[in-house]
């Protein structure tokens, strides 16, 4: 429950704010800054929790940017002698301690962490060591199969991404015709699981499927600017990944398609709907 979004009930309201019914918590304290004038003893209200400094169960109307078992990019907010002091959205800032710093951070800046609650003290932490939270057991994915991403940092030959929360992969540079970024979640699909586990991962459709959506996104390209687009088989590759996020092969293939199909008129530099 701590580190959750909860559904509780109010027991009673006084002065100082409302107690809320925890279950194994006991009373889970909401601050009157935080209660609605039209909440009354016995109304349900949804709170997220967490121990306050002195390590009182305590609730939040304010929904947080992470919850515990979550990914999430995260600002520090301060450093300190335990650790660092991070920002989750809410007035209680979350705790990553120097051991579970990889790399150390520093103040100002963003890292992707792991909200974990940690069995000692009970309280909720960050982590950016990802690799201590991600499934260590053979990855179970067929090629082809759309997955959710999360980029966890880039590489020498891609970025590392985390594949729908619970293991490693990477999507190769040249598989990459958009901006990315560390903690975007975007959508991809399985392109190649190798035999020691590791999963290479690719951002468009594969197959004839990228090709269509490709050519369905052309089409509306195409209605939206006046049926006309600066852009055929001779244009820059530059251009048209700006464009479409996607490689001059894949918009050739495209273009071509419609072609084929008598819907667009093809020159060197553009097209235009028939």
């Amino acid at each position: 429950m701590l580190g959750q979004i909860e559904l509780l009930t109010i027991e009673e309201i006084n002065a100082e704010g409302a107690y809320l019914n925890g279950g194994q918590l006991g009373d889970v304290f909401l601050p009157k800054a935080e209660l609605a004038d039209h909440l009354e003893a016995g109304d349900p209200v949804q709170v997220f929790i967490y121990l306050d400094n002195a390590g009182h169960p305590t609730a939040t109307t304010k929904k947080p940017i992470a919850k515990v078992g979550e990914f999430a990019l995260l600002r520090v907010k301060e450093i300190t002698t335990v650790g660092a002091f991070m920002d989750n959205g809410i007035a209680k800032d979350i705790l990553a301690p120097y051991n579970e710093q990889k790399p150390k951070m520093q103040d100002g800046h963003s890292y992707l962490v792991r909200i974990y609650l940690d069995n000692a003290s009970q309280r909720i932490c960050a982590s950016s060591n990802l690799k201590k939270f991600v499934d260590k057991t053979p990855p179970n994915y067929q090629k082809s199969q759309q997955v959710e991403l999360i980029v966890a940092g880039k590489t020498d030959i891609g970025y590392k991404v985390i594949v729908n929360e619970s293991h490693f992969g990477v999507v190769f540079f040249s598989d990459v015709f958009q901006r990315m970024y560390v903690g975007q979640r975007l959508p991809g699909f399985i392109k190649n699981v190798r035999e020691d586990g590791k999963l290479d991962i690719t951002l468009e459709k594969p197959g004839m499927a990228k090709i269509d959506d490709l050519g369905e996104k052309i089409l509306q390209a195409l209605k939206a600017n006046g049926g006309k687009l600066p852009l055929g088989d001779k244009s820059d590759p530059e251009l048209i990944k700006k464009q479409f996020q996607t490689s001059k092969a894949n918009f050739k293939k495209a273009i071509g398609g419609l072609f084929k199909q008598g819907l667009i008129d093809l020159q060197a530099t553009s097209i235009s709907l028939k």
